[in-house]
């Protein structure tokens, strides 16, 4: 009786010719199973004809030869050698030392492995994407791609999971129709979306099981075949896990009884997001290269909707932060802290910062005189000022106090000069103001007179507040001192600065000292200077 002999996947075969007819090609369909792209899903038929075999080939892409020579249908005897693909398969008579094997796809050992380079150049999205826009000029090879696929119907499939994917917007609600489409269009039992976190660990993110579709189960995957297909690239099809040498350190196989499997990776052009896992547990042989195909692709087109929905997120998310730090920060602080990250809002810790406190002159007598809607305009036009001062040089506006404004500079984005900063802020302030008075005189109205504080120092900045309700402010003896300046020191339309202010500042503006003052809640006296404005509250230089 005759016999082939030949190598797969780095092991020898044996396979005897039997029966009346014998298939050959890539799909686990067949009886002899050669996994290469180079082989035809459908490659050859091996016939019984009378008392001799005949090999013929099935309008394979790469055809076949006996003995060098192209054939479409030839005799073969022993001695004889086929070549398929990269295949060599040597007729011989069969050995009588031991029993012959069967060839992988009968037997429960098989294993279908396929990189996800060779898939993308062979039956990548853009051939779908040519059927789906047929003026886009297909190439031969991606016509008859097209009609395969029309043929086999996986295009129609595709087509409605990318619809299905498409109309998904969350995260959540695209891996759990992920796992839908699973088990709409597979036979599997039981499948796990598994995705790398941000330090590229495997992580199980959804798992179910068939007729359970609203219920997550245990994590039902193989580690070993996982990381297998996220390391190597590649899309696996095992018939019998359990039984497979080279899965048979994967204690989770064992343990989650994983006999049929399939996992390919979630892959977007070069990058690996994740991986898809489906088996079928007690059962062996559950699954073809065809359904292989369609979990691969089902892959990319996930892969593709995940991403889609993370950057979603990211910009949702990105949104909110714009919308959070728009309170505090001008648009351009705002910018510089999406932009960076590293540089952005920061936890509680303690930072160098100057503080800046600004109150209007006489405001409780003035609200007396006004309506409602009239104090409400008047104290919008002064924040207003305020506001554009400190956005101005780049400064947090902290919040408005009643009548009054507080501010801090040097965080959350570092800045060496904000000692300058503040005072800068402080003199547009109140450049605005007097201006306004000109106005505000021409209408017979009282003037705005403000006194300004300012001190620079350690404190405390962060997101601080009760579980409920947080602000990015700043706390401690730095912020009590500027505050105590603004009160007690600073006289109308005045900028009164502590010492270090001063001294950081002193080479752009000229300081009038004011001698050692005692404010309250302090034990000890400090130095306290009024910066030197002209007429028009411009600071003058040093």
């Amino acid at each position: 009786m005759l016999e082939l002999v030949y190598e797969a996947e780095g092991r020898p075969h044996r396979y005897r010719l039997s029966g009346t007819e014998i298939s050959l090609g890539r799909s686990s369909e067949n009886e002899i199973v050669l996994n290469d792209f180079s082989v035809s899903r459908k490659h050859a038929i091996l016939r019984r004809e009378n008392d001799r075999w005949v090999v013929a080939d099935q309008n394979s892409t790469n055809g076949i030869k006996v003995n060098g020579r192209f054939v479409t249908q030839s005799a073969i005897a022993a001695g004889d050698v086929l070549t398929v693909g990269t295949f060599t398969l040597t007729v011989r008579e069969e050995l009588p030392s031991g029993p012959a094997k069967k060839a992988p796809g009968t037997e429960s050992t098989s294993t279908f492995v396929r990189s996800i380079a060779d898939f993308n150049r062979d039956f990548g999205l853009e051939h779908v994407a040519a059927v789906v826009e047929p003026s886009s000029g297909l190439s031969s090879s991606s016509r008859r791609f097209a009609s395969q696929v029309a043929r086999g119907k996986i295009f129609e499939i595709l087509v409605q999971v990318a619809k299905t994917l498409i109309d998904a917007k969350r995260l959540d609600e695209i891996l759990g129709r992920l796992l839908d489409l699973l088990f709409e269009y597979l036979p599997a039992e039981r499948g796990v979306v598994v995705l790398l976190d941000p330090n590229d660990r495997l992580v199980p993110t959804l798992a179910r099981q068939r007729g359970r579709e609203g219920v997550e189960v245990t994590e039902p995957f193989s580690h070993t075949i996982v990381d297998t297909v996220v390391r190597e690239r590649v899309a696996v099809l095992t018939s019998d896990a359990l039984a497979d040498g080279r899965f048979e350190a994967g204690q989770s196989i064992r343990i989650q009884q994983i006999r049929s499997a399939m996992c390919v990776p979630l892959w977007i052009k070069d990058r690996i997001i994740g991986a898809l896992h489906v088996d079928t547990p007690l059962r062996v042989g559950t699954f073809t290269a065809d359904d292989l195909d369609l979990l691969t692709a089902l892959g990319n087109f996930g892969a593709v909707a995940i991403e889609r929905a993370r950057l979603q997120q990211r910009v949702e998310e990105e949104q909110r932060i714009r919308e959070r730090l728009s309170r505090y920060h001008s648009p351009g602080v705002v910018e510089e802290i999406v932009s960076e990250p590293s540089q952005g809002v920061e936890k509680v810790r303690t930072r160098n910062v100057t503080v800046f406190f600004c109150d209007i002159v006489g405001f409780t007598t003035l609200a007396e005189t006004m309506d409602p809607a009239a104090l409400s305009k008047f104290l919008n036009h002064v924040f207003t000022y305020a506001a554009d001062a400190i956005f101005a040089e780049g400064g947090t506006l902290d919040k408005f106090i009643g009548d009054a404004v507080m501010a801090f500079f040097g965080a959350p984005i570092p800045q060496p000069d904000h000692p300058r900063r503040a005072i800068a802020a402080a003199a547009r302030l109140l450049e605005h103001i007097l201006a306004w008075n000109i106005e505000r005189a021409q209408r017979n109205e009282a003037p705005v007179i403000i006194r300004i504080g300012i001190n620079s120092g350690n404190a405390v900045v962060g997101d601080i507040g009760s579980d409920t309700r947080v602000d990015y402010t700043v706390l401690g003896n730095t912020v009590n001192i500027a505050a105590r300046l603004e009160e007690y020191v600073a006289g109308p339309n005045e900028i009164v600065v502590g010492e270090e202010t001063a001294r950081a500042a002193a080479p752009y503006f000229a300081f009038e000292p004011l001698g050692e003052i005692r404010l309250k809640g302090l034990t000890r006296g400090m130095a306290a200077f009024r910066v030197k404005l002209d007429p028009a509250g411009r600071p003058l230089p040093r």
